[in-house]
């Protein structure tokens, strides 16, 4: 019979049938499918254009979660991601080198929508600017380091901009197979001024 746990440290039979109890030290002790591995935090320094997260390798999985809090830009702009294959020193931007569509929904009842079929970055459909911004959300990544298969990104946001809360959710896709070991968080043509950014892998 098979057991939770990484060998030589199996911890739980996988009957498929487990108490509340059991579950919840499951996931604390991280051998629960779901359960998130904290793997970097990124607080931005200066007025860097992006926050970079590489060599992904180095903790493996088929799906990341990152959390953004507070980010903060020096001009309205657009959140945007870029995806590497070289651990970071470059990131794909070739003119059709991403595919994404993302909404937007506004407080004073407007909607808006991004989309490209072939662009520089995956782009989502929410601002950020000064120190009322604060925008706020997260962010998953599949398949990054499976080069068999395409690199895609879902994003939900939130941020102020003006008198208004705006939110945004869509996704994007990186259509070529190889693996991605590296991705950005860039403030579109502005600059970062605040911000912390957190990854983790999460346990299948």
């Amino acid at each position: 019979m098979s057991y939770l746990g990484t060998q030589p440290n199996d911890v739980k039979k996988n009957t498929g049938l487990y108490t509340p109890s059991e579950i919840l030290q499951l996931e604390k002790d991280g051998n629960w499918g779901g359960s998130l591995e904290l793997i970097a935090e990124e607080t931005v320094s200066g007025t860097p254009s992006s926050l970079d997260f590489i060599n992904l390798e180095n903790n493996p999985y088929d799906v990341y979660l990152v959390q953004m809090s507070n980010f903060i830009a020096s001009a309205q702009t657009q959140v945007i991601f870029r995806f590497s294959n070289d651990n970071g020193t470059t990131f794909e931007a070739g003119a059709s080198a991403y595919q994404f569509a993302s909404q937007r929904m506004i407080t004073n009842g407007g909607f808006a929508e991004s989309r490209s079929t072939g662009t520089t970055y995956i782009g989502t459909d929410v601002y950020t600017n000064t120190s009322t911004s604060n925008l706020n959300g997260y962010f998953y990544l599949y398949n990054l380091l499976d080069s068999s298969k395409y690199s895609f990104l879902t994003q939900q946001l939130s941020a102020i901009l003006g008198a208004n809360g705006r939110t945004s959710f869509g996704g994007g896709v990186y259509p070529t197979a190889e693996t991605i070991n590296a991705f950005q968080i860039l403030a579109g043509s502005s600059t970062w001024t605040s911000g912390t950014a957190k990854l983790y892998g999460v346990k299948q």
